[in-house]
């Protein structure tokens, strides 16, 4: 089964030169990413275009959708993916208001329709459905038929977990969309997760994409992802079972065979942030190559 893995994150610079040479998927925003943007379209690299439209929200600013249409249409070569400019409710920091909450889904879909008769790719457009949200509002992604003069469905939606919720409630989330979708008339439609953190999770569901700043989250907190799940490496974290320094030396020796079969030194892995950067996006590179789809329930725990 294809997945694609999108690594987000403003910090990215420090792995942006590895991205490029292993041609990584990007997740890129068009509110404060353009510059890095265009030096992928420069080299002929195509991204997945988020609107940045939560950002932005946060500031108590508005993205222009038709401005966000014509920058698209006008790098319609280099979009891979253009997420739909979905409409945040309320004010950033206040309480919201019934109304907000409802009208939201109902502006957002009004948006990804007028996007897709206004983008050269509609079928680049991607809606989004968010935890918190009415199902009905993930019913009409899945039953509209708004492409090709009102014959095709939606291709592709993105499904955004909170990020403010245990497991269990993002789980019972997944379940609950994933149920719509296979009863629905278009199961087999593709689903991309909007920052996931859980690879458990993203096996156990049956997503196309992803993506997810937690690579850069982790190194900056001093560890590394493996296969063993997270391993603190830095002077960080130093009373964490999982610290390098807690573990048998037996276990030390395979920890730093481990990375050196990746081509890293674990000393300048504890010293680097850039170093732990790389060696998360070479880790989950490779486990995005041998991803393997398990359906079958699995006991969850955050990997990273």
């Amino acid at each position: 089964m294809v997945f694609h893995l999108y690594f987000a994150g403003a910090q990215a610079m420090v792995s942006e030169e590895l991205m490029e040479e292993l041609k990584s998927f990007r997740l890129l925003s068009y509110f404060h990413d353009k510059k890095r943007i265009e030096r992928r379209r420069d080299m002929g690299l195509k991204t997945f275009i988020d609107s940045g439209a939560f950002t932005a929200h946060t500031k108590g600013i508005e993205v222009d959708l038709d401005e966000y249409i014509s920058y698209l249409n006008e790098r319609d070569e280099t979009v891979g993916v253009a997420a739909e400019l979905d409409e945040i409710p309320g004010e950033f920091g206040k309480p919201k208001t019934k109304e907000q909450l409802n009208k939201a889904p109902l502006k957002s879909w009004s948006n990804y329709l007028y996007m897709i008769e206004m983008c050269k790719s509609p079928e680049k457009v991607l809606p989004i459905f968010h935890q918190g949200e009415n199902l009905k509002h993930l019913v009409t992604m899945l039953e509209s038929t708004p492409l090709e003069n009102g014959v095709a469905h939606v291709p592709y939606i993105g499904i955004s977990p909170s990020n403010e919720v245990s497991v269990k409630s993002k789980t019972s989330f997944l379940e609950a969309c994933f149920e719509v979708v296979e009863a629905s008339s278009n199961p087999n439609v593709k689903i991309h997760a909007f920052g996931m953190t859980s690879l458990k999770l993203l096996e156990r569901f049956k997503f196309h994409s992803a993506d997810s700043t937690s690579w850069l989250m982790t190194s900056a907190n001093g560890g590394i992802m493996t296969k063993f799940g997270t391993i603190y490496v830095s002077d960080r974290g130093l009373k964490d079972k999982n610290h390098i320094s807690n573990l048998t030396k037996e276990t030390q020796r395979e920890m730093r065979e481990y990375v050196e079969g990746y081509g890293f030194d674990l000393d300048q892995l504890s010293e680097s942030y850039k170093q732990r950067s790389n060696f998360n996006l070479t880790y989950l590179t490779e486990w995005t190559k041998n991803y393997q789809y398990k359906p079958q329930t699995v006991k969850q725990f955050k990997l990273f």
